[in-house]
């Protein structure tokens, strides 16, 4: 958590029952647990190859950023155009013979290709020539459910951390019932920075538009020549209608997706949804029913103005076989979509993934080697305290006092053992957060602090509720930041004539 930034600047509260995202990649690193061997496809970014840890073996070519062709034999006449000049200085019953036999030669476009890149460090090193990513995080409010969106931040957070040494460019985005802003980490901060935000994530929309996300996703890739031979990594809860004749061609060769699926969340279908689908879907039937639909409306015109009784019979014979077909067709997809509507992610994905809900009461029970471990680290954040109060180590309490609140509410078997040292940290905790800044025992500690403090802990359990002056005084403290931000703003537009960009906060 400090490496990501955690602990420099608290502005907000952190989200519901943070920590638990730890105790759950706590969990995921057990290669034994079965919701890991689940996930292992997907959490391994490429298969390394037996001599990977050996740079000295491994060639690193200079791929150009420009498109890269091939020598190859025309398919068609109609490529004659694109053949290598020389061949037209051919005699012309050569250069016929050999068009007949398709045995000229083109330069055909390939996709460049990416290759595994060697560094010293196990940190983010980006280049162009590393696997390039791009994810897609589901934030409908459905996430909210059993400790889902925790999951989710957990596998992202572990695929990001446990490929670092692979990856290029990350590209990130949220969707639910529109999709969110594109993140991207070019360098380690921007790297370290998506992590802590992906960190902070809440579930609060209301729908998940997945096939406008994946095809966003699509076209940012076609957009970016660094993107080439790009991985999409797709984490969500739900079931979601994708159009494969619409998604598939624009994914083309060089993009593959991976997909993980939380829950078991299934889609109903009925006549309605149906309807709609037949209204804009591109496939086959979909299009011939229209067509169908089209001439039966035709025909109900024709018999309309029809004058006479032969004519209206043969017309209303041609109507019933056309509703025929129809029928034939409509009940044809209304099978199809039972059985595959929302769940077309899974056909589209390269590595599909489904993985139950997680059971607290059966994901946070430690081993005896990790309670003591908190028990120690307890002790000695407890000695550190006494001895001098550093900010950090003061965070670091309130931290560990949130988790531990945490465990025991789900950990009933070593709760009693947790207690004591949640209460002294409880005891520590208040002692330093309710009194007066400027005390001879608290000098290292400013107000703005405090306030920092309390937002990493969740005051609804926390046994001393603030006092009114403490909370005058962050109020004061907050109308205060807000005007000297306010008049940093107003100095920024008059010396460049336009306005300095927020960072909103999510």
């Amino acid at each position: 958590m400090e490496q990501f930034g955690f602990f420099d600047a608290v502005e907000e509260h952190l989200p519901d029952e943070f920590t638990i995202i730890y105790e759950i990649a706590r969990v995921l690193e057990d290669q034994t647990h079965a919701i890991s061997r689940a996930l292992a496809p997907v959490l391994e970014l490429e298969q390394a190859s037996s001599d990977s840890t050996s740079p000295e073996l491994i060639t690193i070519p200079i791929i150009s950023e420009a498109k890269e062709y091939e020598a190859d034999l025309i398919r068609s006449v109609t490529e004659v155009r694109s053949i290598y000049s020389a061949q037209h200085l051919l005699p012309e019953m050569v250069f016929l013979r050999r068009l007949a036999e398709r045995s000229l030669w083109m330069p055909r476009p390939r996709a460049p290709k990416n290759f595994r890149y060697q560094t010293e460090s196990n940190r983010f090193s980006p280049d162009d020539r590393k696997q390039k990513v791009y994810i897609l995080f589901d934030t409908s409010s459905s996430m909210q459910q059993h400790y889902r969106i925790h999951l989710a931040k957990a596998i992202v957070y572990l695929f990001l951390t446990q490929n670092q040494r692979e990856l290029g460019t990350v590209f990130f985005r949220t969707f639910d019932l529109t999709v969110g802003e594109r993140y991207v980490a070019r360098d380690i901060p921007s790297y370290d920075r998506l992590i802590s935000d992906v960190m902070h994530l809440s579930a609060q929309g209301n729908g998940t538009v997945l096939q406008k996300a994946l095809v966003t996703a699509i076209e940012d890739i076609s957009h970016e020549s660094q993107l080439s031979s790009a991985h999409i990594l797709v984490v969500t809860d739900g079931v979601a209608h994708i159009d494969l004749d619409l998604v598939r061609p624009m994914m083309g060769s060089t993009i593959t997706v991976n997909t993980v699926k939380i829950g078991d969340a299934k889609m109903f279908v009925d006549a309605k949804m149906i309807e709609d689908q037949l209204m804009t879907s591109s496939s086959e039937d979909a299009v011939r029913i229209r067509e169908l639909i089209a001439q039966r409306r035709d025909l109900e015109r024709q018999i309309a103005s029809a004058s006479g009784q032969h004519r209206t019979l043969a017309l209303k014979s041609q109507l019933q076989l056309v509703q025929r077909h129809i029928d034939t067709l409509m009940q044809r997809t209304s099978a199809w979509a039972a059985e595959t509507y929302g769940t077309e992610i899974r056909e589209l994905s390269s590595i599909y993934v489904n993985v139950d809900d997680i059971r607290p009461d059966e994901m946070f029970s430690l081993p005896e080697d990790q309670v003591r471990e908190l028990e120690e680290l307890a002790d000695s954040l407890l000695q550190a305290l006494r001895d001098e109060r550093q900010v950090e180590d003061i965070k670091r309490a309130a931290i560990l006092y949130d988790h531990l609140m945490l465990l025991m509410r789900y950990n009933k078997i070593d709760a009693s053992r947790f207690q004591q040292s949640a209460k002294e940290l409880e005891e520590m905790l208040d002692s330093i957060l309710n009194k007066p800044a400027g005390t001879s025992e608290d000098l290292s500690i400013n107000e703005l602090e405090r306030m920092q403090l309390r937002n990493m802990l969740d005051i609804a359990s926390f046994k001393q509720k603030l006092s009114l002056a403490t909370l005058l005084r962050i109020l004061f403290l907050k109308a205060k930041r807000w005007w000297l931000a306010r008049r940093q703003f107003r100095a920024f537009r008059a010396l460049t004539g336009r306005s300095a960009r927020q960072r909103s906060s999510r």
